[in-house]
């Protein structure tokens, strides 16, 4: 019931904190026209033939063309990931923070302003990097060895299918469990004001791994409704307009819904973040009571 609870505590939240769209909309909005510059278009792979004479007879040679125009393709696409990641990385982190931070105090009663959450946003830009980034690397090593069973079935086909599958499955529950983990570890940092406390995460998340998993599924949910209603408004788009146009006016309508998938992935961990602490303290409430004999 826990990640049940806290994914409609997040659309209640969002409904009340209003205003805390506003720095994802801004920051979605800039980096709309830089994802429309630096994201190549996709290639045409028309077949071209080269031709060549040999004596009285001409050959024609296909393919060649495509393969280096499609290499090429794949070589700007990276480097404009490799530009957009930084660029989101430094935007994302502030706004991530300011996100959060807003919704605690928000939960609290207190009253704060856009313009003070973006600064302290900045001010806590490294410690939001510095997390974010082991937290990645951490889930990536999860993930690695989630995979060795599927690994170690290939080899050992038909008979691996079964170690196939529960590498597959294993898998899956890794990355629910670490989407929460990652979820959780910039409201740990933003309640408690130290990079330290973002790895209680761990502790909470791994001690109610139930939870963790569904509610990293039901983050899952979200994000693909969401990614699928911004990416066919951009197909649409991209479609009917002129290439020279499209590719700008498709990241300017899709950037509002990416704003409400940064606002819901943001609120979401601070939903969660809060209702793991009523669990524990749940707990610890039930263990008080076993050590006075008392069962409920």
């Amino acid at each position: 019931m826990g990640a049940i609870d806290a994914f409609v505590r997040t659309f209640s939240l969002m409904m009340e904190a209003k205003r805390l769209y506003i720095p994802a909309l801004i920051f979605a909005l800039l980096l709309a026209p830089v994802a429309a510059y630096l994201l190549p278009s996709e290639p045409s792979f028309e077949i071209t033939p080269n031709q060549t004479t040999s004596g009285d007879v001409m050959i024609e040679q296909y393919g060649g063309d495509v393969e280096e125009e499609f290499l090429d393709y794949l070589t700007q696409l990276g480097k404009a990931l490799a530009a957009l990641t930084a660029v989101s990385i430094i935007l994302g982190s502030v706004v991530q923070y300011a996100i959060t931070k807003g919704v605690l105090l928000h939960e609290t009663g207190k009253d704060y302003s856009l313009g003070e959450l973006l600064i302290d946003g900045l001010k806590h830009l490294p410690g939001v990097v510095i997390i974010e980034l082991i937290f990645t690397v951490v889930a990536i090593a999860l993930a690695a060895v989630a995979l060795i069973p599927a690994a170690l079935g290939t080899l050992f086909l038909p008979w691996g299918a079964v170690l196939v599958l529960i590498g597959i499955l294993l898998l899956l529950a890794i990355l629910a469990i670490t989407t929460s983990l990652t979820a959780i570890a910039i409201p740990l940092y933003a309640d408690k004001g130290r990079i330290s406390a973002a790895f209680e995460a761990f502790g909470m998340i791994f001690g109610n791994a139930p939870s963790s998993l569904a509610f990293g599924v039901l983050l899952w949910v979200g994000v693909i409704a969401m990614t699928m209603i911004a990416g066919s408004l951009g197909f649409v788009v991209e479609v009917i307009l002129p290439a020279g146009i499209a590719s700008y006016a498709s990241q300017f309508l899709q950037a509002p819904f990416n704003a409400l998938l940064m606002e819901f992935l943001y609120v979401g961990g601070v939903a969660f973040y809060r209702e793991i602490q009523k669990m524990e303290e749940l707990k610890k409430v039930d263990e008080e009571l076993m050590e006075l004999g008392i069962e409920i």
